[in-house]
């Protein structure tokens, strides 16, 4: 038997097939694979293959008889895996900003073969460099060479500089300076999403744009979640602000209350401006109040750990009924000068993130601006869109549950990475 795995060292993007040869014709193929993430937490994906009549498996044509994924896919084997730490809560995978290490086993005809594959999201030559200014610090990928590249500036959600750190190594590896600027949750910088100004991400902005490796190259921005309040506002208020494309990922077209670090949310905006924090919208997180009680009878009950994620949807959602609220607090986008790509699933878990994509959307082409934008709504898919290849099977963190079926979110995650390095690469 003859196990080989294409690509065997690559990035996290490209797609390992998984071959096995030399079995016999019509044979059982067992095919396993197994990671520990980030987190030291292990996954796993297991199926069976049916050899052909050549006595080959291959996952890149044939679906498995049995197993964690179904239909044709080769990158079933990564997106399926299951999180198999009975120690801990399940919480999804955790990406590294460098690599991890993968183990492939094929058993057929009674023989097992093995082999190890490695899935980097640094290519090698990647460094990586530090920004920091007043109310930042930037966390700077630099590709491999010495000239000047273009820069984008990836903006986290709640989930901080370390869930976004692996994109950004991924961007460099494709040419691209990536900086991820943390604002909050850090030493000196604020606990929590509460009143951020919004000129530390066009401070950040400037100071990637004055890297030497960036000098006198275009510069995008890549944000997520609750940070495309943050982002957008900033393009739409700061002049001087302009990013030559924009990829909003699960955006809002509104400014949110504040986040707390724990507690009752402050009475108060997550962004500000001049020193005054933006018009806002109210969240209404008494609705949240029966999912916090299941999880507090679930840990006392349960023999084991579980997940204490909310579906905080609940809590944003109703709040765009009051059109005043959403008038006064609405950004505007019209006045974002590059283009804008949006990207949003029907099955967010965290808030109405399609209702938004389209909001931002239709205000800006009433305004008559936006011919060169984009949108991409993935009905299935839930609020963590992520760079592909990795396993999608918990969608859900420590605090928000994403939503989304699995398979889904693998495709949405597949299309919206190659389609956002289009889209930085042509503006």
């Amino acid at each position: 038997m003859n196990l080989i795995v294409t690509p065997g060292d690559g990035l996290v993007d490209e797609v390992p097939v998984i071959r096995v040869s030399d079995v016999n014709e019509g044979g059982e193929v067992s095919i396993t694979v197994e990671m520990d993430d980030a987190a030291a937490h292990p996954w796993r994906a297991e199926a069976s293959f049916a050899a052909d009549g050549e006595g080959t498996v291959d996952t890149s044509t044939m679906s498995p008889t049995i197993g964690s994924w179904t239909g044709v896919d080769a990158s079933g084997p990564w997106w399926s895996m299951d999180f198999m730490d009975e120690a801990v809560a399940p919480t999804a995978f955790t990406a590294s900003d460098d690599a991890l290490l993968a183990t492939v086993t094929a058993t057929a005809d009674g023989q097992t073969s093995r082999q190890q594959v490695w899935r980097r999201w640094r290519a090698p030559g990647v460094s990586v460099d530090h920004i920091e200014g007043d109310g930042f610090r930037s966390l700077v990928f630099l590709p491999d060479g010495t000239g000047s590249s273009p820069g984008v500036l990836v903006v986290p959600g709640s989930t901080g500089v370390s869930a976004m750190a692996p994109m950004a190594a991924l961007l460099a590896s494709h040419g691209f300076v990536a900086a991820v600027v943390g604002y909050m949750e850090d030493e000196g910088l604020p606990a929590s999403l509460q009143e951020i100004p919004i000129e530390v991400i066009a401070a950040a902005m400037t100071a990637l744009s004055g890297h030497g490796r960036c000098a006198g190259a275009n510069i995008g921005i890549v944000c997520a979640s609750v940070e495309t309040e943050g982002a957008l506002s900033a393009l739409a208020h700061i002049e001087g602000c302009v990013s030559s494309a924009t990829v909003a990922i699960a955006p809002s077209h509104v400014v949110w209350q504040a986040l707390s670090a724990g507690g009752q949310p402050p009475k108060t905006a997550s962004w500000s401006m001049a020193g005054q924090p933006l018009a806002w919208v109210h969240m209404h997180g008494e609705k949240l109040l029966g999912q916090m009680l299941r999880h507090s009878l679930f840990d006392r009950f349960s023999r084991h750990p579980k997940p204490a994620a909310l579906h905080m949807r609940a809590a944003f959602e109703p709040a765009l009924a009051d059109t005043d609220a959403v008038a006064a607090a609405a950004i505007p986008v019209e006045q974002i000068a590059g283009p804008l790509m949006v990207v949003a699933g029907g099955d967010d878990a965290m808030w109405p993130s399609v209702a938004m994509a389209n909001a931002i959307a239709t205000r800006r082409r009433k305004s008559g601006v936006g011919d060169d934008d984009a949108m991409l709504v993935f009905e299935h898919a839930g609020h963590f869109i992520r760079p592909p290849v990795t396993p999608t099977t918990v969608p859900w963190n420590d605090s928000v549950v994403s939503g989304g079926d699995p398979a889904a979110i693998a495709v949405a995650q597949t299309e919206t990475w190659a389609k956002t390095l289009a889209f930085l690469r042509t503006t």
